[in-house]
């Protein structure tokens, strides 16, 4: 088989680590996420996957969140089966192949380069759409409008934490206006996580590099009251069996202050 080269920016390229946790997950006798698509991509590109087969860490922790994500959004689903989802830096994620309930509206968005590889790999249909586009560019509000005002919810796995404070803030005001009442799912972590990111098994391996951290997530409400953060999760609320192979030290680590609250998950409605 050849094997493609991917030309991706600094933070752009962090795609490829998401993608390697779950090909490698897909190899396991009983695996957090059933992904063969993810492995089936990892398979056709030419890029040093090895140099990551000691952030087993990393792996793990990306599979757990990615299967508390998919439960989010199978909840959506369920009360709202043709509602709209948008995948805010989907990256080559597979969420819409493990979620698809026949009636869902699907976005994928994310910058230029991300959806020239995401297109070697993925190919639109009538519910499923892509989208080359910075997030904080309204250029896309329009394209996601059309499908109608039904129920939305925006998935944003692993993103924020490479913006700045402002941009967050831009990006959450940006929703609220253009989908008053949408859902929005997100990851943060501490400012501590922030400053010891060099300690980071993956992280420490790239150019990219985290730069917002917020404290307490409910913070957010206060930057604009018609900001509610619904419900919260820790890696410690993953499935026992599952999170059992974060290892003894991160989970010794994840159970204990100032480090139990540095990195978690956010439900938010907005409006």
């Amino acid at each position: 088989m050849t094997k493609t080269k991917v030309e991706l920016g600094t933070v752009q390229e962090t795609l490829l680590l998401t993608l390697w946790a779950r090909a490698v997950e897909a190899t396991k006798a009983d695996p957090i996420l059933r992904d063969p698509k993810s492995q089936e991509i990892l398979e056709q590109i030419d890029y040093d996957f090895s140099k990551l087969e000691e952030a087993k860490g990393t792996q793990v922790a990306v599979c757990l969140r990615g299967l508390m994500y998919d439960d989010w959004v199978k909840s959506f689903l369920q009360e709202n089966p043709s509602g709209t989802i948008v995948e805010i830096g989907c990256g080559l994620n597979t969420r819409f192949e493990r979620l698809d309930n026949g009636q869902v509206r699907w976005f994928d968005l994310d910058m230029p380069d991300s959806i020239a590889v995401r297109e070697k790999y993925f190919s639109e249909t009538e519910r499923r759409k892509l989208i080359a586009s910075s997030v904080l560019d309204d250029s896309w509000v329009d394209a996601v409008k059309a499908v109608g005002s039904g129920p939305i919810m925006f998935v944003a796995e692993g993103v924020l934490m490479y913006f700045t404070e402002a941009q967050v803030k831009q990006l959450l005001a940006l929703l609220v206006k253009n989908f008053p009442g949408c859902y929005f799912v997100f990851d943060s972590m501490s400012p501590f996580m922030v400053k010891n990111q060099k300690q980071h098994d993956a992280i420490k391996l790239y150019s990219a590099k985290f730069d917002w951290g917020i404290k307490d997530i409910k913070d957010i409400e206060k930057w604009d009251n018609r900001y509610q953060v619904t419900e919260v999760k820790f890696m410690r609320d993953a499935p026992a069996k599952y999170y059992q192979r974060m290892g003894l030290f991160n989970r010794l680590i994840f159970s204990i202050p100032p480090f139990k609250n540095m990195y978690q998950l956010n439900l938010t409605k907005l409006g």
